[in-house]
């Protein structure tokens, strides 16, 4: 987008900067290298430029500080040499102090400082007259136009003209602001262009001075005001060197967003100059100027950012680079160039839908092998038109969401397509028109009318669990609750699942109260837990959103929940040996049996209860309601086991415990720790000699060895004497010349129990 500079649009940009405009024109010049300002010389270092937003407190705490400090306007003096010359440029602080200038003239003095030597470039110098503008410009030169307007208060303001009550501080201070406003067209005028700069005064070229020697420059008023009321302090550069000037680049980064088709808009930021020149160009073509005059940015007091907006007539690659228009009325050299890729984004033009005609091809069932013969037509045939494509919308089926209906754009000259719609029903269809770019358009919607006449399918899945519902205040059973769950279908088209029931497999099946279950696939039924009826039976079916009916699911037989106690348990027969406690108990044969719990304490040691077994209820109906069982508990002599046995029904109902039955155990009176024997007869000693060993012992002290003897006169073996766990062997003195003994030895514990036997030796006693 150009834009073309007025001189209301420029004044809203001034109007923003205030009365900073001329003391823009100083900051602005910090590009120029050498020429920078010497900020010794000046009390407050300006950092605003025109056009840009200052924070209104802020300023006139700066100002009154300047005020305080010192009340004299600076001529703010910068220069640029060039080797075969030297150009001064200048700008004074505020309007009051232009205007005096302008009436008495400014003089110009430069002093070699080598040879300290003064010369007077000028005296006197002043703008061009009304009539030497309008003999030197044509009316149509917008720029000298501002220029002249500026310096001659062409649209000055009077007070009749204020919002404020003439003669009030609010129209004094609005005539001040349109007068510092003609200064900064003034200012801005002067850096577009040089021949202005000059007719207003605020330039000068030094022609003599030699190359590469150092000046200083003076520029001041040509007569003080005597009065002292416009005081004025001079504007001095020192040390500037005539040699040939090197610009500077302009570097400012280019970036860019599409803003509408061929649309693009360029930003870049910069705080140093005021206004720009913008060119463009194909890649690697010629380099197009798009600004007629200087671009300053509208809102350019959005404190650096700057753009500009431009249209392309086609898609392609284009490049982009930008000028400053700098104090010295000279470009600056270009941005870095930057490239822009403008994509095609021009649609085709959309088709129209002519006709629709439905197709079922299924005689038998019609809700099978449905069709849709989609009629339309599409004016223009662009050069990268690709081809159309049906899409459907339903906000069930496709969640809202166009979805095509082929899986690629038809040929660009069909006018006809048949689509399979079987699983479809009513809801709006468009002809989306593709192009190369990947660009869209729309035909008017118009409804796709399918009829849905298929049945859902039956659910499947379907299963129960049961459990009863206590009442809080009695803390006895209230009601039963059936939570019944099954599968989902695959079809988006269910709006609602059917819960029907029956107390016995052949009655009819009804609807069950608050039976409809819609969006989900759960349904909790109440029912009565102290009825007859073992058993409660369910189907599920589902309905479309055409109301078509599908088939019911498998029938479902649910235990109903019971709150009536199982038949308690008790002990039929019992016995204990070494090896364990057998017991057989007999259960009741309930039909609504679940299981049973075999549990076992120490009567004096345990508090609770120990869970030994869990017998299924229906393995032990098979078994005639029986439940042998065979505990080898630890061995216990000092106290009794307990035993007892809980049964349960499907609801968690609990029989209560069946009667106790109390027994000890004390393990097996007989254990295996195998004793080898040996024995010897000494002649010389008349002594038999037995030893033994011994694997296996028992742990502690509380056993020892039994040595048992069958003598010659004995019938049976008969205990000799014990001997401690730690001994080996034993002496038998009892064995005369002549007789014959048997023996063998034996583990005995204090608790009573026993190893096996060992070995038995016999000894016979010779006769000498």
């Amino acid at each position: 987008m150009k834009r073309k500079i007025n001189i209301p649009a420029l004044f809203t940009v001034l109007v923003l900067a205030g009365t900073s405009i001329s003391m823009a024109f100083t900051g602005g010049i910090g590009k120029a290298g050498h020429a920078t300002p010497d900020d010794k010389d000046t009390d407050i270092v300006m950092k605003y430029l025109p056009g840009e937003i200052r924070d209104t407190t802020a300023f006139y705490e700066e100002l009154k500080a300047k005020q305080r400090t010192d009340m004299r306007a600076k001529i703010n003096l910068m220069t640029r040499s060039y080797g075969d010359s030297v150009v001064l440029r200048w700008a004074v602080d505020d309007y009051v102090a232009w205007k005096y200038l302008n009436r008495v003239g400014i003089t110009i003095v430069r002093m070699d400082e080598k040879t300290m030597e003064e010369d007077t470039l000028v005296l006197g110098l002043k703008p061009a007259t009304l009539d030497e503008f309008r003999a030197l410009y044509p009316e149509d030169d917008s720029i000298a136009g501002l220029a002249m307007g500026s310096l001659y208060n062409l649209d000055q303001m009077t007070p009749d003209q204020t919002k404020d009550e003439e003669g009030s501080m609010g129209s004094f201070y609005e005539i001040s602001q349109d007068q510092q406003l003609q200064y900064g067209v003034a200012v801005l005028t002067s850096e577009w262009r040089q021949d202005l700069a000059n007719r207003l005064a605020m330039r000068f070229v030094d022609r003599t001075a030699k190359k590469g020697s150092y000046y200083s420059y003076f520029v001041r008023p040509a007569v003080y005001d005597s009065t002292n009321r416009v005081p004025i302090r001079v504007g001095v550069k020192d040390s500037v060197q005539n040699v040939k000037f090197k610009p500077e680049p302009f570097d400012v980064q280019l970036s860019d967003s599409i803003s509408y088709p061929n649309g693009i808009f360029i930003t870049w930021e910069d705080r140093v100059f005021s206004s720009y020149e913008v060119e463009r160009r194909e890649a690697g073509g010629k380099w197009q100027r798009l600004t007629q005059r200087p671009y300053i940015i509208m809102n350019g007091v959005t404190g650096g950012d700057c753009f500009f907006s431009d249209h392309v007539d086609k898609p392609g690659t284009y490049e982009y680079r930008v000028f400053a228009h700098d104090p010295f009325g000279e470009l600056t050299s270009p941005s870095p160039v930057h490239s822009v890729t403008i994509k095609d984004m021009v649609p085709p033009t959309p088709p129209r839908l002519t006709w629709i005609e439905i197709d079922r091809r299924n005689e038998d069932d019609p809700s099978k092998e449905v069709f849709a013969n989609i009629h339309f037509v599409k004016d223009t045939l662009e050069a990268d038109f690709v081809g159309c494509v049906p899409m459907y919308f339903h906000e069930r089926i496709t969640e809202g969401k166009w979805r095509p209906l082929v899986d690629k754009p038809l040929a660009p000259t069909d006018t006809m397509v048949t689509v399979d719609v079987t699983n479809l029903v009513t809801g709006q269809l468009v002809m989306a028109a593709y192009d190369t770019a990947q660009n869209v358009s729309y035909s008017i919607p118009q409804l796709l009318r399918v009829s849905d006449m298929k049945a859902p399918e039956p659910p499947t899945g379907l299963r129960a669990e049961t459990s009863i519902v206590l009442d809080p205040d009695t803390s006895e059973n209230s009601y039963g609750l059936i939570t019944l769950s099954w599968h989902p279908l695959v079809s988006d088209d269910i709006d609602y699942y059917e819960v029907v029931f029956a107390n016995d497999s052949t009655h009819e099946f009804m609807a069950r109260k608050n039976g409809i279950v819609t969006g989900d696939t759960v349904f909790v039924d109440t029912v009565a837990v102290d009825v007859n009826q073992k058993y409660i039976y369910y189907k599920v079916r589902a309905v479309d959103y055409s109301t078509n009916v599908g088939e019911f699911s498998d029938m479902l037989q649910v235990l109903r929940p019971s709150a009536v106690p199982p038949t308690v348990a008790h002990l039929d027969s019992s016995y204990v040996d070494g090896k364990g406690i057998y017991m057989h108990w007999i259960v009741g044969s309930d039909e609504q049996m679940a299981y049973h719990n075999v549990y076992r304490r120490l009567i004096d040691s345990d508090k609770e209860w120990t869970l030994l077994r869990r017998c299924d209820g229906d393995s032990v109906k098979a078994k005639n309601n029986y439940i042998d069982f065979t505990d080898v508990p630890p061995v216990n002599s000092d106290e009794e086991y307990v035993y007892a046995v809980e049964s349960f029904n499907f609801s968690g109902v609990s029989s209560g415990l069946s009667l106790q039955f109390c027994t000890r155990f004390v393990g097996e009176t007989v254990f295996e720790a195998p004793i080898k024997l040996f024995a010897s007869y000494d002649e010389d000693k008349k002594m038999t000699r037995l030893a033994w060993e011994a694997s296996k012992l028992p742990e502690g002290k509380d056993w020892y060895f039994c040595i048992w003897r069958q003598g010659p006169d004995d019938d049976r073996f008969k205990f000799l004497l014990s001997a401690e766990p730690s001994e080996r062997d034993f002496t038998d003195f009892l064995l005369n010349a002549g007789e014959t003994a048997h023996y063998y030895i034996q583990i005995q514990m204090e608790d009573g129990r026993e190893s096996e036997p060992s070995n038995i030796v016999t000894i016979k006693a010779p006769v000498k």
